[in-house]
C-alpha cells in the first residue's frame, strides 16, 4: 500500500476559507465538550463551493446525428465507440490502495478502491450525455489531539486534468448507493477515534479515462493558544476500469 504525505498551497477558494480563520479546540483540554470541538469546524464542510460542471457536451449530440445519418457508417465508426464506451460502461471496482497522512491532525485516510460507470436511474440523462457516476471508497482513523471533522466534503474530482475540481454529490445518488450496498461515508468527528468506511459518490460531467482527485483539510487555529495548523492537501488518482 502507497504512502502519500504532502503539504501543498491550498487553491483560492480553499484559501479564502481558511483565511476566515477556523478554529479547533485540543482534545485535551477542558470546558468545551464534545459539541464544541464539532462546531468548531464544521464550517470547513461548506466552505468548498459546489459547482455542477460546464455544460453538457455537445460531441455526445454530434455523434449520435452521426449514427443516424446516411451514408456516414464508416467514417464514424470509431467516434461511435467510443462514445458509446464512455456512456454505458460496465460498472467495474478498480482498486486505488493509497494512504493520506495528515501529520499535523493525526488523521490517516486509506483510499481504498473506487467504481466506475456506477449505473444509477437517477443519473440516467448524465451518463446518456456522455457523463458517468464514480464512487470512491475511503476508510479514516482520526487523530485524537484536535476535534473537529474528517468531512466527506473534503475530497474533490477532476476530470480535465486538474484545471478544476468538483464536489462530491453523494446526496443525489445516497438511496441509489445504500440500495446496491455501498455505505455512505458520513463525516467522522475526531473525538470518536476508530475506524470509519463508507462510500462517496461524484458526479462527472465529461466520462475520463481517469480521474485526478483531491483530500483538502483548511488550516485551523487551536483556540486558547497561538498554535496554528497549517492547510494539508493531498492528489491521487483514479485509474481506467
Amino acid at each position: 500500500m502507497k504512502t502519500i504525505t504532502r503539504r501543498k498551497s491550498i487553491r483560492p477558494a480553499l484559501a479564502a476559507a481558511a483565511a476566515f480563520g477556523i478554529t479547533l479546540t485540543a482534545s485535551g483540554c477542558g470546558g468545551g465538550g464534545a459539541a464544541a470541538d464539532d462546531a468548531a469546524v464544521d464550517e470547513r464542510a461548506a466552505a468548498p463551493v459546489e459547482s455542477e460542471g460546464s455544460d453538457d457536451e455537445p460531441g455526445a449530440e454530434d455523434s449520435a446525428e452521426g449514427d443516424a445519418g446516411e451514408g456516414a457508417d464508416d467514417s464514424s465508426d470509431g467516434a461511435d465507440s467510443g462514445e458509446s464506451g464512455g456512456a454505458a460502461g460496465e460498472e467495474t471496482q478498480v482498486e486505488i490502495g493509497e494512504t493520506l497522512e495528515d501529520p499535523d491532525m493525526g488523521d490517516s485516510i486509506e483510499v481504498l478502491s473506487a467504481v466506475r460507470d456506477f449505473p444509477s436511474e437517477e443519473q440516467a440523462d448524465l451518463i446518456a450525455d456522455g457523463g458517468e457516476v464514480v464512487l470512491l471508497e475511503v476508510s479514516v482513523s482520526p487523530g485524537e489531539e484536535y476535534g473537529g471533522l474528517v468531512s466527506m466534503g473534503d475530497f474533490e474530482i477532476s476530470w480535465d486534468d486538474g484545471a478544476d475540481f468538483w464536489n462530491n454529490k453523494t446526496r443525489m445518488v445516497e438511496d441509489e448507493l445504500e440500495a446496491a450496498d455501498y455505505p455512505v461515508f458520513e463525516d467522522v468527528s475526531r473525538r470518536d477515534g476508530g475506524e470509519h468506511t463508507g462510500w462517496i459518490a461524484f458526479l462527472a460531467d465529461e466520462r475520463a479515462d481517469s480521474y485526478q482527485m483531491s483530500y483538502t483539510r483548511a488550516g485551523a487555529e487551536v483556540i486558547g493558544s497561538d498554535e496554528l495548523i497549517d492547510p494539508f492537501e493531498a492528489d491521487f488518482e483514479i485509474p481506467a476500469s
